[in-house]
């Protein structure tokens, strides 16, 4: 059985109290505090078995881990880091990540690593140690630095999971089976292995697909331009043309085409009441004579016969 070690919350105002809360838990960590606001920290430490996992919120500091603290771990160790609300700006060697709300990175307890967090922040910290890593994520030493940005599915995963880990998991007395620990770190290594995968895929075609998110996420706006789709993807209309002049389609055909697959799912629909000038509407299709001669052609029928068509055949079965 493995032991889980029932939470206590505390808040340390002070810095030293709070360095050493953190470095109690397998790794050290020296906090600086910003002069605008007085440290207020609040921290929750887990435990289950060997793997250790924090939750820290509060106002904003910083944390770092240079080569005096890395000197002092009795182990080496993957963190990953849920950043819940606010933001973390993570500095790993030379690179730069500013963690999002609901995005997951990874760092490495043998290089120098620091934390910044601006402003007011929920965070949740994992540390895991790299042999526990390596039977499920081969080099695991090799994913530092990954990140899960927080519109993948993979951080939606992992966030409600770790969030459902510390609330309703390490808060129980007792013991529990060592089975949640093996499901965890599975859950861990499949999610990086994914990421790992996914992040192979050229930036252009990683563009286009948060470009093909956006759009099928404002089909109901019947103002969906390429200027506005530009603008909040935070390219030029030039660029966005190329984008889908590669894959010969043509932005304005695209989402014509995803509202039409979307109108012609409603309509499949045997118990729908809504007519089918208001499903055009609702999936930004305005105009319902136009509506219906773009439905023909693509779909060989108008909509008024495809809706009978399906009913009818709904009937016989």
């Amino acid at each position: 059985m493995t032991t889980l070690a029932t939470a206590t919350r505390r808040t340390y105002v002070d810095r030293e109290s709070l360095n050493h809360a953190l470095s109690s838990d397998l790794v050290g960590w020296t906090v600086s505090e910003t002069r605008e606001v007085p440290l207020l920290t609040h921290v929750v430490p887990h435990r289950l078995g060997d793997i250790r996992l924090i939750e820290l919120s509060g106002n904003p500091l910083g944390a770092m881990r240079g080569p005096a603290e890395i000197s002092g771990d009795g182990d080496s160790y993957l963190g990953v880091l849920y950043q819940r609300s606010g933001s973390t700006l993570c500095t790993i060697d030379d690179d730069r990540v500013l963690v999002a709300p609901g995005e997951i990175c990874v760092w490495h307890s043998e290089r120098p690593v620091s934390f910044e967090m601006p402003e007011e922040f929920d965070k949740l910290c994992m540390i895991v140690p790299i042999a526990r890593f390596e039977s499920v994520l081969y080099n695991a030493e090799t994913y530092a630095g990954l990140r899960l940005p927080a519109d993948s599915n993979l951080a939606t995963l992992l966030g409600s999971y770790l969030s459902t880990l510390t609330t309703s998991v390490m808060t129980r007395n007792g013991d529990t089976s060592s089975d949640a620990v093996d499901v965890t770190l599975e859950l861990l290594g499949a999610a990086f292995r994914a990421q790992r995968r996914s992040s192979a895929i050229s930036p252009r075609d990683q563009l286009f697909a948060r470009i093909s998110r956006y759009i099928e996420s404002h089909l109901e706006d019947a103002h969906l331009s390429p200027t506005k789709i530009a603008d909040e993807n935070g390219i030029s209309v030039r660029y966005l043309y190329t984008l889908f002049s590669a894959r010969d389609l043509t932005v304005s055909g695209w989402v014509q085409q995803r509202r039409l697959l979307r109108c012609r799912a409603d309509l499949d629909a045997a118990d729908s009441t809504a007519s089918i000038t208001e499903i055009a509407h609702r999936w930004g299709l305005n105009d319902s004579a136009h509506f219906s001669r773009l439905f023909k052609a693509s779909f060989g029928m108008s909509p008024t016969h495809y809706r009978s068509s399906r009913r009818l055949g709904a009937f016989e079965e």
